[in-house]
């Protein structure tokens, strides 16, 4: 028989409980592969759940036990022994202790079947939760491997760190100063413009390109306004929007945001009705850190408090909450949809995967706030039209952080891609969706009110933002938006390289991606550049930066003249003429510190490995906690997960909080909105 199937021979071999406890492995990755190399046993029957002093006997065990006879059939073997059990190794001599077989008509549990029947999953694939939970329950069993995978000892990370200091000095001293060891990097670039470079043509080409990216996008108008509520002659397009809300889930991750989040969904329900809108608050404790679901009970919305403080872990947990509808508009806790909004879900086919919207700077109770919000109106306007430019032509680099619309499922395959940083989680979804082959564009028929810091250094009393919503631009660019300038070359220089499942629409998008890159290396290069280029060639260096900054003006007032006039959104002229200009100046500065103040708080950053969100151990218990209450039809929904090895996550138990609506049923004749 061995002959006949030599497989067989090893695998009705019986393999001892206390062989396999006694295996010692270098790594949790030694051990997965040690698991996955054992034979499939059938006389080993279902271990007791894992605690942190027993260890199961292996998963391939696991997927063992309860194999139908009609798949061993097929591939050719015997039915297995009637008698199962384990042996007493306690007792001398061993005794056999046989055990209840399970019955073949009996129901599996969806936490055994993930074990019985793992599926691997691809990058390609598409990640989503089905009825079953055996997927879930899988991507958490890897999560915790992978978890403890990439920790690093609290020595290795100070090592790490510190290292990066050591490294960051001695390369300032040995390769930019250099003396007396040799004349330095900064005193050979100087030699070059002096002596070999000709700054008239270095900054012809500079202007040329700066030229190229900010008059090209004005070759396109906004899209003209949607039709509003009262208008009868375009009845049709509001009905065929009323059909692309009920498709649409609105998720609106938020941190501390009781202040705010009123406003924001009594705009909302104008467009959606309750059971469409998810509000995820988030935050690092078991309890909510502030009364935000009080605020949202009488609006009859869903509620989810995740507690776990990460705006990509809140969109994470939202898009699964939201499973059961087709797409879903992303929005922060301060945006104002217009009564009009427009769900253009038609527009996501082919490989359209993700749309941004345009949007405004707003101050207090939707007013023009300071001179600074203003100045931030016009800035969030032009790059609204550069995004629909690009997106026209291949794709944008990512939507707006503030609002965008995603096909939900393809929305769930980004997180395979996404590196699963908290900060600039926006411009890695734009990355992630590039390069699984989705394209980004722009809808522009309305703008989409969002508060803004007041000022740009100091804030004052004013304003209302709450939660990560910081007070000054400079907190603002500072903190986020520019954390990872310097590391976005290394993804965008991967993608314009390796990237081209988008096809001809590839040209377009690389385009738009190589500004981000020319823009950061001329953040990086202006300290140097610029001051030795007014010593070598001061008067034509002034002329050219008085005819650079001419150019960016001629620009803006052409935008504001033509653009935003037609939509009716001009801009005043004492902020376009005097105050603009002087805030894009202290805007350059700020981008150029930011760079190099980057580089030095990438050390600590860094030092930690970050997980991505489909393996982080503690996101995944948290959609496990939500997947085991989806069927729940009841108002308030708290759960403890406890994990099968029994230990709890951070060391207490990650507790959700849901509150869940029904759908109710609408008259044909009912209004609200677009509903």
């Amino acid at each position: 028989m061995a002959e006949d199937n030599p497989r067989k021979s090893t695998e009705d071999v019986f393999i001892p409980k206390e062989l396999l406890t006694t295996a010692k492995f270098n790594s949790p990755w030694e051990l997965a592969r040690w698991e996955e190399s054992l034979p499939d046993n059938n006389r080993i029957s279902l271990p007791e759940p894992r605690t942190s002093s027993n260890r199961p006997l292996s998963l391939s065990a696991l997927r063992a036990v309860a194999r139908p006879k009609s798949t061993i059939r097929a591939r050719g073997r015997s039915d297995p022994p009637a008698v199962q059990g384990t042996f007493n190794y306690v007792a001398k001599p061993a005794t056999f202790q046989p055990a209840s077989p399970i019955p073949e008509k009996e129901p599996i549990t969806p936490v055994q079947n993930a074990f019985l029947n793992p599926q691997p999953h691809s990058k390609a694939s598409s990640y989503t939760i089905s009825s079953e939970q055996s997927s879930l329950q899988e991507v958490y069993e890897k999560a915790k491997l992978r978890g403890i995978a990439i920790q690093r000892k609290y020595w290795v990370r100070l090592l790490f760190e510190y290292s990066i200091y050591a490294f960051l000095v001695l390369f300032v001293y040995f390769v930019l100063v250099g003396m007396p060891l040799w004349k330095g990097a900064v005193w050979w670039l100087y030699y070059v413009v002096r002596t070999k470079f000709v700054i008239q043509g270095g900054y012809a080409i500079i202007i040329g390109l700066a030229a190229l990216y900010a008059f090209c996008p004005l070759m396109i108008l906004f899209e003209k306004d949607p039709p509003t509520l009262d208008s009868e002659s375009e009845s049709p397009d509001l009905e065929s929007n009323t059909s692309k809300v009920q498709s649409t889930a609105l998720l609106i991750p938020c941190y501390k945001s009781a202040t705010i989040i009123g406003a924001t969904l009594e705009a909302a329900l104008k467009v959606f009705p309750k059971e469409n809108i998810f509000v995820i608050a988030n935050g690092n404790s078991k309890t909510p850190l502030d009364n935000t679901e009080e605020v949202c009970k009488p609006y009859g919305i869903n509620h989810l408090w995740v507690p776990i403080g990460s705006k990509i872990v809140a969109q994470f947990v939202g898009s699964h909450a939201a499973r059961d509808f087709e797409n879903a508009l992303l929005i922060d806790d301060d945006c104002l949809l217009p009564p009009n909004f427009p769900i253009v879900s038609d527009r996501l086919k082919n490989t359209v995967k993700c749309l941004g919207y345009t949007i405004k700077s707003v101050g207090p109770n939707s007013s023009k706030g300071t001179f600074c919000q203003q100045a931030q109106d016009l800035e969030y306007k032009m790059s609204g039209i550069q995004r629909a430019f690009f997106g026209k032509f291949g794709s944008a680099t990512f939507p707006h952080g503030a609002i965008s619309l995603w096909n939900i499922e393809f929305l769930k395959q980004t997180f395979h891609e996404h590196p699963g940083f908290s900060v600039s989680e926006d411009w890695f979804f734009g990355d992630a969706c590039r390069r699984l082959g989705g394209r980004i564009t722009m809808c522009s028929q309305v703008f989409v009110e969002t508060e803004t810091p007041a000022s740009v250094f100091y804030s004052g009393s004013g304003g209302s933002r709450g939660g990560f919503g910081e007070m000054t631009v400079l907190q603002q660019r500072f903190k986020r938006w520019n954390f990872f300038f310097v590391v976005g070359v290394y993804y965008d220089l991967k993608y314009i390289l390796t990237s081209w499942k988008l096809g001809w629409w590839e040209f377009g998008a690389k385009l738009c991606v190589f500004q981000e890159v020319y823009e950061t290396l001329i953040y990086l290069f202006a300290p140097f550049v610029l001051p030795i280029s007014f010593i070598v060639r001061p008067s034509f260096c002034g002329m050219l930066l008085g005819v650079t900054i001419g150019m960016y003006i001629l620009n803006v007032i052409i935008f504001n003249e033509v653009h935003l006039r037609l939509k009716k959104e001009r801009i005043d002229w004492k902020v376009l003429l005097f105050y603009y200009t002087f805030y894009k100046i202290v805007l350059t500065f700020i981008n150029v510190v930011s760079c190099y103040w980057s580089l030095y708080k990438y050390a600590r950053y860094f030092a930690q490995r970050h997980p991505k969100v489909i393996e982080d151990r503690d996101a995944v218990e948290v959609l496990l906690s939500l997947e085991k209450d989806s069927n729940s039809s009841t108002t308030s929904v708290e759960d403890d997960i406890v994990p099968l090895d029994g230990v709890l996550g951070r060391g207490v138990g990650r507790k959700l909080t849901l509150t869940k609506v029904k759908a109710g049923k609408r008259g044909n004749g009912e209004k609200g909105g677009w509903i």
